[in-house]
């Protein structure tokens, strides 16, 4: 969390991208001189949408802070490999070979001088991230499950650059510590705890609020020797005036409750500790819908709504993933409890379409059915039905938003997010679904209706009416390319209607899968000799249901594993023999046909030829031709020899 106040959220996102510094003419190696840099992506989370995202690639404990639109669909701590800008001021101090040597075509390593020297650039105060030019490669991150574990917590007092120093002492900084371990251990029924803190001494950064917390925080791993492994967060406590450009907090996003992560607070409170340690466990920022005349609407891109709808970061304030209050520290709503977890699936009922009455117990409460998840099935929205009571962890509620039956979802750049039943365009505190109040769906298909309400439950009636369409196939998929161990085959989609938004494949040997060949082209290997191969394409689309088509097979050939050869003197009057080499797998059968300089010789099919004068300065080969009972037919010539004068 940057700031502590709610704004709403800007229309569109970007991202910062370093301005490149032109180069004169005779520096043209050096302005395409490039370095390639594998490691973990680290991104902090998001105030609001078109604010600044910090962006780093993790090479051991080491951060090097980057930026570009290239990372934009990268997720959190996926393992990345990027190619980035040497900096300028490198470019000016590095010989012109060792620029060539890092062009475009062949990046230099980070263990290079040029790779050592950028990320010297890049980590030191007053500078710009590393430039990323290319994504040249991304493995996803983790599932978001868990396992029981305590988190490991180094807490360490840091002035930055220019600030004075706030002295932190041990009580409130371990009674902090501990209440938001409280805090997780009610949310994940014990199975997520904050261990008691190692406090370090203070130390002044040589950097300031205006650099990247990035360099804030590698300094920090730096100096504290602190190590990047599961479930261990680095805590930085700033003086409370650095909130303003430090921010009240700002941390890490983690893909896994148990993953690492670095943060730091300019506050004691224990709910702006527990907010940055959510995202260093993966949890995003609880938000909330703002529209002028609907409860809900189509998210259609990564970085805006469709109509008069926005985002407003901070917009749930029912919600530890809300905005920061000093004391309280509110239930983590369904959505992301529920998704990473922390509430046990009998917690919820899974509801299909038709007409559903459900009694949902108050979240607080610990028990009993606490949420309803309703898949929209024609626009793949998913939505959670929650009741929330002045009971219990949501007892505090400074901001005096309404407590009640609320409906929920999820955008791509936040954790949850609160519909407002109530539309105004503005951030109201009538967020409630209240008794015989309906709310709808953007596209009208599912509604909930709250029909009583009590300090113990709440009844609600859902209707889900939506449905999935069906493809049309108007052609099948089939398979291009040459049949043979080694050379690529391809498969064609099919035609479908409407226009699938994804195609996935499966190659099958006899019908049977093909261990990992899931790619739209297939190498047959030794493995396919003599079998026949098809491939299934399924398709999907958001609002249809998945479909799926297998092509006509076909047959690869019986392969030879040892090419056939010539033995005997080849000489007039002689006598050549066929040896038929090795096949996989093992013929039946074999037949033979011989040639010279490449024309076939009429009659000559047996497995012995003898030599006459008209082959004399000529070049001779066979032809060995192999069949098995349903096998497609293999074939291989041998090499062709000269016959002597």
């Amino acid at each position: 969390m940057r700031a502590r106040h709610l704004i709403p959220a800007a229309l569109t996102a970007c991202l910062v991208v370093t301005t490149a510094v032109t180069a004169q003419a005779d520096d043209v190696p050096g302005d395409s001189a490039r370095v390639r840099i594998t490691g973990e992506l680290i991104r902090t989370s998001v105030e609001q949408r078109g604010d600044q995202q910090w962006s780093a690639v993790r090479v051991g404990n080491q951060l090097v802070p980057v930026a570009g639109a290239a990372l934009e669909h990268s997720p959190e701590h996926a393992t990345v490999t990027v190619d980035v800008k040497v900096p300028q001021s490198v470019v000016a101090d590095a010989h012109r070979a060792d620029l060539q040597d890092a062009s475009d075509s062949t990046p230099a390593t980070t263990s290079s001088t040029l790779g050592a020297a950028s990320t010297a650039v890049a980590t030191a105060p007053g500078t710009d991230p590393l430039e990323v030019t290319q994504l040249v490669a991304a493995q996803e991150a983790r599932a978001a499950t868990y396992a029981p574990a305590t988190r490991q917590i180094t807490y360490v007092e840091v002035t930055p650059r220019g600030m004075t120093r706030e002295a932190t002492t041990l009580t409130p900084a371990t009674r902090q510590v501990a209440a938001s371990d409280a805090y997780w251990r009610e949310q994940s029924r014990s199975e997520l705890r904050i261990g008691v803190p190692t406090i370090l001494k203070h130390y002044t950064s040589a950097f300031s609020c205006d650099d990247d917390p990035m360099k804030l925080w590698n300094e920090a791993i730096a100096r504290t020797g602190w190590q990047w492994r599961d479930n261990r967060s680095l805590v930085l406590k700033l003086p409370s005036a650095a909130s303003a450009s430090c921010g009240y907090g700002l941390g890490t996003l983690g893909d896994n409750p148990n993953s690492p992560g670095v943060l730091h607070v300019a506050d004691i409170a224990a709910p702006v500790l527990a907010h940055e340690l959510g995202h260093n466990m993966a949890f995003g920022h609880a938000n909330r819908l703002v529209c002028t005349s609907q409860p809900d609407a189509q998210y259609d891109t990564r970085t805006d709504w469709w109509t008069t709808c926005d985002e407003a970061e901070y917009g749930d304030s029912l919600d530890i993933m809300g905005p920061s209050f000093d004391a309280a520290m509110p239930m983590l709503s369904t959505p992301q409890a529920l998704r990473h977890g922390l509430l046990p699936p009998a917690a919820a009922v899974r509801l299909g379409s038709g007409t559903t009455q459900v009694t949902l117990a108050p979240l607080s409460g610990g028990e009993g059915t606490r949420a309803a998840v309703i898949s929209n099935l024609n626009t793949g929205v998913t939505y959670w039905v929650e009741y929330r009571t002045p009971t219990g962890r949501d007892a505090n509620n400074p901001s005096r938003q309404d407590a009640g039956v609320r409906v929920l979802r999820t955008s791509p750049w936040s954790g949850s997010v609160l519909l407002d039943p109530t539309p105004t365009g503005t951030l109201d505190n009538q967020t409630a679904l209240r008794v015989g109040q309906t709310f709808a769906s953007h596209d009208g298909r599912v509604t909930v209706t709250t029909e009583s309400a009590d300090a113990g439950s709440a009844v609600v009636q859902v209707v889900n009416t939506s449905r999935l369409g069906s493809f049309t196939r108007s052609a099948s998929p089939r398979i291009s390319g040459t049949p043979r161990v080694g050379q690529t085959l391809t498969a064609s989609t099919g035609t479908w209607s409407p226009t699938p938004s994804r195609y996935t494949y499966r190659w099958k040997r006899n019908g049977a899968n093909i261990s990992g060949a899931t790619q739209r082209t297939y190498t047959p290997t030794t493995a396919d000799a003599g079998r026949r191969i098809s491939v299934r394409v399924e398709v999907t689309r958001t609002g249809y249901a998945t479909a799926s088509s297998t092509s006509a097979s076909v047959g690869v050939p019986i392969h030879s594993t040892q090419r056939p050869y010539l033995k005997g003197t080849t000489r007039a009057g002689q006598t050549l023999t066929v040896m038929v080499g090795a096949w996989t797998p093992k013929p039946s059968t074999y037949t033979y046909k011989w040639y010279r300089d490449g024309v076939a010789k009429t009659g000559q099919t047996a497995k012995t030829y003898t030599l006459n004068n008209g082959d004399k300065g000529k070049r001779v080969h066979a032809k060995v031709t192999v069949r098995r009972s349903g096998s497609a037919t293999g074939s291989m010539t041998t090499l062709r020899r000269t016959v002597a004068r």
